[in-house]
């Protein structure tokens, strides 16, 4: 029976550890992603640009088709 309490004990211990592990792991893990926020916003930049050329290739294609009809 004290083995079983003292396994029961044990875990709620490592339960009540957990917040604080977490905490830590996502400490590690926030400076990595600060560092990715300049590289995202070039990225969404770019692709806003692709899509806007893409726009534009498509309208132009679409006229040229149009006027040969």
């Amino acid at each position: 029976m004290d083995k079983y309490l003292h396994d029961v004990n044990a875990f709620l211990a490592a339960i009540y550890e957990l917040p604080d592990k977490l905490a830590g792991v996502l400490a590690v893990m926030q400076a990595p992603i600060r560092g990715l926020t300049n590289t995202l916003i070039v990225t969404n930049v770019l692709l806003g640009c692709l899509v806007v050329t893409s726009l534009a290739n498509v309208y132009m294609l679409w006229r040229q088709a149009k006027k040969n009809k």
